[in-house]
């Protein structure tokens, strides 16, 4: 089993990282520090995919909206929330867990947000390429690590991150996957 290595809430090295997709320049932000979750929390939750839980709210508080879920899982995704809203100076995130088992996003695109985290906790990361060519050489974001996304809506001189679900239809794959999105859609509402 790996051992839980999840970010730390409030950390000075996490804020700074995601600090960078404030820069025009950074359309995405990975951090390696990866959510390593044990198998055996993962695992339940593959097997009954697909699913979709949604939750809104303030971060301390976002893990009664969802369904009971192992207590690593819980822990990172409310560290997760509670970093995000730091970071985008909001109150309250709107997160969703999805047992993905088909072709999600499939096509190369932008979010019509300001920023998404999005983190595979298992099954092929998130594609993703630097440029504006939705054609482009396509990079994947390793399994277990966070990514910011940089949305249409972040802000004027701002570029968004163009990106996919990987194709896994027919595949037999699953994928589970974490998505943390502000409240707001501009960033300069805030």
């Amino acid at each position: 089993m790996a051992a839980l290595n999840v970010l730390e809430p409030a950390s000075a090295a996490t804020h700074r990282r995601w600090e960078a997709i404030r820069d025009p320049r950074t359309r995405i932000v990975i951090d390696e520090n990866a959510v390593l979750l044990p198998r055996g929390d993962i695992q339940p939750l593959l097997d009954i995919a697909p699913f979709g839980h949604r939750a809104a709210g303030r971060p301390d508080a976002i893990l009664a909206d969802m369904p009971p879920l192992p207590d690593a899982l819980g822990a990172a995704i409310a560290d997760l929330a509670a970093d995000f809203a730091r970071v985008m100076g909001c109150d309250t995130v709107r997160v969703r867990l999805e047992g993905v088992t088909g072709n999600a996003c499939r096509k190369v695109h932008a979010d019509y947000t300001d920023l998404r985290l999005i983190c595979t906790l298992a099954g092929p990361g998130t594609d993703y390429t630097l440029g504006d060519d939705p054609d482009g050489a396509l990079l994947c974001i390793p399994t277990g690590m966070v990514a910011l996304f940089k949305g249409h809506e972040f802000g004027p001189g701002h570029a968004a991150c163009l990106h996919r679900s990987p194709p896994i239809e027919d595949s037999g794959e699953r994928r589970l996957v974490l998505v943390i999105d502000t409240p707001a859609r501009n960033a300069a509402e805030r």
